[in-house]
């Protein structure tokens, strides 16, 4: 399924929901994350979320996802991403304490990871677990990956010692669903180099296709934007 189907299932969902790229660049955002923290998709598409909604622990100072994507992290530990409580940062400058669940989820082939969370606040956050677990069946039984659901073993060690510097500059790229063609003008080589490159940390990842080596590069913490 394409990202851009999975979006369409997401606009459909009763609570919060904001879903980011690898970078942490926000791409979606629903009626419920307006209805709830005030900004309207048109102010935050784009944005790093730790720029915008700004989620710290309660009686934390510093943004949980500043340093890199916590789901990601718990990924790389070989554990599943759990519910937190978070105090996100609304339009009026009032922290709003929510309960959040992120899930890591993959579309078709072309289309990179992106993380999702789900959150409610108020009189609604009751019925957050419900609607986050109707979410996930949409998802599912419309043939979405949920990478996130999958604990698996502590992730081995890094292919960064293997993988060289353009081949993880390339990696970056496509895990942003970057095309051939966009990659090489970004990079200024020829898209002939560029599949040489995907070629090339496919074979060091042991992945069968580009989607397959992301998704090994972000259990084993190749990819950062830190």
């Amino acid at each position: 399924m394409s990202t851009g189907k999975i979006v369409s299932l997401l606009a459909q969902a009763d609570i919060g929901v904001y879903a980011v790229s690898l970078d942490q660049r926000i791409v979606f955002w629903n009626r419920g994350a307006e209805r709830i923290l005030g900004y309207t998709a048109e102010q935050v598409v784009g944005r790093h979320c730790y720029e915008v909604v700004g989620g710290v622990t309660p009686g934390g100072l510093t943004p949980a996802c500043q340093e890199g994507c916590p789901s990601l992290r718990a990924l790389q530990a070989g554990s599943v991403p759990r519910a937190v409580e978070m105090q996100l940062l609304s339009i009026s400058g009032e922290r709003k304490t929510v309960p959040l669940t992120t899930m890591v989820v993959s579309g078709a082939i072309r289309d990179m990871p992106i993380i999702v969370h789900l959150f409610e606040s108020g009189d609604w956050a009751a019925d957050r677990d419900r609607a986050a677990t109707e979410v996930r069946h949409e998802l599912t039984g419309s043939g979405v990956d949920i990478f996130s659901d999958r604990a698996g073993a502590a992730a081995p060690v890094a292919a960064t010692d293997t993988l060289t510097p353009r081949e993880l500059e390339v990696l970056r790229l496509v895990s942003l669903s970057r095309t051939t063609d966009e990659i090489a003008t970004e990079l200024g080589i020829s898209a002939h180099t560029v599949r040489n490159h995907v070629r090339h940390f496919r074979r060091k990842l042991g992945a069968a296709t580009k989607l397959e080596a992301v998704l090994t590069a972000l259990r084993q913490g190749v990819l950062d934007w830190n």
